[in-house]
């Protein structure tokens, strides 16, 4: 590459010189991905660069605020067969220091005075870069100086061959083991290592028929020794480029070049062993973090802030297997959306596949006024006891987190996945709710458990959440957020302590605690919770009091959003109220066979437009009714009931 077309080396605090003769300067350069936004420890003597920068063809506002290996005197273009390398070259040509250093993104060494449980390759497995880890493995300045300062050369733990499960002899035998590694390209190794650098020519032939190794391209090294090791690997890379011919080698074999590279500082460090006895050396473990994805905490609009009056934000939280679920809801939105808005869809998932990630997402695809974005909400919650079971699952409380992940907006409209919509959304979101918390509709369930006939629900509201009129309680399937008021009033930490402690409607029990006298209620039709075994209907909402009874009655007539709310589901049995709305949309998806192949066998017909009653269903109401008697819906003894008697009692 011509010197001329070099890009200018940033003039970044990092890179500079600051060493004197009681602080040398100490530069540990960290090599990143280009397509892996991967998280960045909190310490100065890492330096992140994405390696292979020149082919990053991000938006400028896309790419991580990290150095990039294409300025200077650079090897930027040799990512895909020198890896890590590219990042090696450029600190050796472009920046000065005491000591150099090369970590991987998931690679480090153990700083720490504790030795910690390696696995079969000879490595510690960690799963998250975060602050508690960066205090494990000793990432600190102060610790790594203790360390760093003391030795010459700092190299990963050597590994006994012979003692990797695929139990290979040497060096060479392990080469061989690898499918698109190549006998001739190792050979090509010792024959450009007799020609450029002889004198190491019988340590490399004593390291490769040897059982002892130094893996994965890792080390510090004081600069005369960085730069002795540079000036005797990069013409001899060269040279294995010359001579080796990749071209109709697998993606993988594509990297023999970097393959081969990691041997040779193998080579290097035997060789220094063998005639450098006055050089200082420690081994250290290495750490492999398994998750080093950076996990963003927030998501900024998806539109242009000056359309903003035209963004409709929507979001679902759901795991991977609620996700087919899920896109029959987003379908149903798609289906009413109107192109004179535009809906940013935001899913804060825990494990959703990338097919399926990719699925949902080609729902949009031909819809230039619609994005769905994924976010993973795990590490905001990972920190808190937050109830869970076979029914609750963590991704519920996901909707405390809205006011954090969404900064952009003032107010969200928060969805269930379990839904389906036959009307426009927007509607719903330009509902004002101006000095509210949060916009809902009343639960017609609850209302109806509050007088029942042997129930403790009463109670339970007044006594346990605290509510001043019982008779306010709302579903929260279906909810327009002030976010704006949500985090003046509570933090994402208080809201979060409060999901921690144990309520009988989980997150629900806690919106309804914290946000009584600061409610809007909507129109029932947008959210109407479907029967359920014809029971829900005719002897709870029945005993609903009289507003709420005839307001959730009139929405059944035309309901705006449908929520398939409780134990049955269209998707898993015939007979749902209200399922063939379901199906309208699920055929759309491409989860339509998926949830037609999981049905179970249909019942009879029914004459009346709802789930039929039969002798089962008769004794079922009566169990019901029994159960509500002596095991209250929500109380702990009803969830002991449950699990002793299994399917039957779930139903319940």
């Amino acid at each position: 590459m011509d010197k001329d077309v070099y890009k200018q080396i940033p003039d970044a605090e990092c890179i500079k010189y600051h060493g004197t003769a009681d602080h040398p300067d100490i530069k540990i350069f960290v090599s990143h991905r280009i397509d892996l936004d991967s998280e960045i420890f909190d310490c100065p003597l890492y330096i992140p660069v994405r390696c292979g920068a020149v082919f990053d063809k991000r938006p400028q506002g896309e790419i991580p605020s990290l150095l990039g290996d294409d300025t200077g005197d650079n090897i930027s273009e040799k990512r895909a067969s020198l890896c890590e390398l590219t990042g090696n070259y450029w600190a050796w040509k472009n920046v000065k220091a005491d000591y150099y250093g090369l970590f991987h993104y998931r690679r480090f060494f153990n700083f720490s005075k504790h030795r910690f449980l390696k696995d079969e390759y000879g490595v510690v497995l960690e799963e998250e870069i975060d602050a508690d880890t960066a205090r494990i493995y000793g990432f600190q300045e102060e610790a790594m100086r203790a360390v760093i300062e003391k030795y010459d050369l700092i190299i990963p733990d050597s590994i006994q061959i012979s003692s990797l499960p695929e139990h290979p002899r040497s060096m060479w035998e392990h080469w061989n083991q690898v499918k698109y590694l190549h006998t001739e390209d190792l050979k090509a190794l010792l024959d450009v290592i007799a020609r450029l650098q002889p004198d190491y020519y019988q340590a490399a032939q004593q390291y490769l028929d040897g059982d002892i190794a130094y893996f994965c391209n890792l080390f510090i090294m004081n600069s005369a020794l960085f730069n002795r090791y540079c000036e005797w690997l990069f013409p001899l890379l060269d040279e294995l480029e010359r001579v080796i011919d990749i071209e109709n080698y697998t993606a993988e074999g594509q990297r023999t070049i970097g393959h081969l590279a990691e041997r040779l500082l193998g080579i290097y460090i035997f060789y220094l062993r063998q005639h450098s006895h006055d050089i200082r050396i420690k081994e250290l473990q290495t750490v492999l973090f398994r998750n080093p994805k950076r996990h963003i905490s927030s998501l900024p609009s998806a539109f242009n802030k000056k359309q903003k009056d035209k963004i409709v934000p929507i979001v679902f939280a759901a795991n991977n297997v609620f996700a087919p679920v899920c896109a029959v809801a987003i379908q149903s939105i798609l289906h009413h959306a109107s192109e004179d808005n535009l809906y940013d869809i935001v899913i804060l998932e825990s494990d959703i596949s990338d097919k399926n990630k990719k699925l949902i997402s080609a729902l949009a695809d031909s819809m230039e006024h619609v994005s769905i974005r994924f976010f993973n909400a795990i590490p905001l919650v990972q920190n808190y006891t937050l109830v869970a079971n076979e029914h609750i699952t963590v991704e519920t409380y996901f909707r405390f987190l809205i006011q954090e992940i969404l900064p952009d907006y003032e107010k969200v409209l928060y969805l269930d996945g379990d839904l389906v919509c036959n009307r426009d959304v927007s509607e719903l979101f330009r509902l004002d709710i101006e000095g509210y918390l949060l916009a809902a509709a009343y639960d017609p369930d609850v209302g109806g458990q509050i007088n029942l006939q042997n129930s403790d629900t009463l109670r339970y509201l007044v006594h346990e959440l605290k509510m001043d009129d019982p008779s306010a309680y709302f579903q929260a399937g279906v909810l327009l957020l002030n976010t704006k008021e949500m985090r003046l009033t509570y933090s994402l930490e208080r809201w979060l302590a409060f999901a921690s402690k144990w309520y009988r409607y989980s997150d629900q029990d806690v919106l309804n605690r914290y946000c009584q006298g600061r409610v809007r209620y909507m129109d029932m039709a947008w959210n109407m919770i479907i029967d359920c075994n014809n029971y829900r209907v005719p002897v709870v909402i029945h005993e609903a009091k009289g507003d709420v009874y005839q307001q959730y009655h009139e929405s059944r007539k035309h309901p705006y959003i449908i929520h398939f709310a409780g134990f049955q589901k269209p998707w898993k049995q015939r007979g749902v109220d209200f399922e063939e709305e379901f199906w309208k949309y699920a055929r759309h998806t491409p989860y339509y066979e998926q949830f037609l192949f999981s049905m179970t066998a249909p019942p009879a017909a029914p004459s009346n437009g709802l789930p039929p009653i039969g002798v089962k269903g008769a004794l079922k109401i009566y169990m019901m009714k029994k159960a509500n008697k002596w095991f209250p819906a929500g109380t702990k003894r009803r969830i002991i009931i449950k699990r002793i008697f299994g399917r039957f009692a779930r139903n319940l």
